[in-house]
């Protein structure tokens, strides 16, 4: 039954990234600010690198299906840095075993998000050269999209820890 219900959790949490990412995002041009990643971060901290990584994946996956721009060749290169965020810090905190003290929170949540960021900006690269678009046009922009990192991170930082706390009574 526990198994169930977590997997029910991941389904959810996927599907909650998807619709924040898609309906409840601000998008400034090739800047998105969203707090979608909030459901893959939480799925991480609450239940391991695991499962932080196949929400993402499967976040990313359905994001790009139900999106604007479909399957396509490098789809799955699209996914990788939502489940990069799902991941680091499923993995800290499996290593701290779930016991994070606030500031080894917000260190982890914008590491992920760097890495979100990061890989992202690598995967449009390829996209560029797969499908013989400008990378220039989007390289501005790259600077802006770590600048939103950090403020992502501080609400991040802000709004997890009581969010974690309810869902791990929830939990037992």
């Amino acid at each position: 039954m526990k198994n169930a219900k977590r997997l029910v959790t991941d389904g959810l949490c996927a599907a909650l990234y998807v619709v924040l990412s898609s309906f409840l995002s601000l998008n400034l041009g090739p800047i998105k600010l969203s707090v979608s990643g909030l459901p893959v971060l939480l799925t991480g901290l609450l239940f391991g690198p695991g499962d932080g990584l196949v929400v993402g994946l499967l976040g990313g996956f359905l994001g790009q299906l139900l999106g604007p721009y479909g399957v396509s060749a490098t789809t799955p290169l699209w996914m990788l840095p939502v489940g990069a965020m799902g991941l680091i810090p499923g993995w800290y905190a499996k290593y701290k075993n779930y016991d994070l003290p606030r500031a080894h929170l917000a260190a982890v949540v914008f590491i992920a998000l760097l890495a979100d960021t990061t890989i992202t900006t690598g995967v449009m690269y390829v996209d560029c050269l797969v499908y013989k678009y400008s990378f220039v046009t989007y390289s501005p922009y790259i600077v802006w999209r770590y600048v939103a990192d950090v403020i992502k991170a501080v609400l991040y930082t802000l709004v997890l820890p009581p969010m974690l706390k309810i869902l791990r009574k929830e939990r037992t």
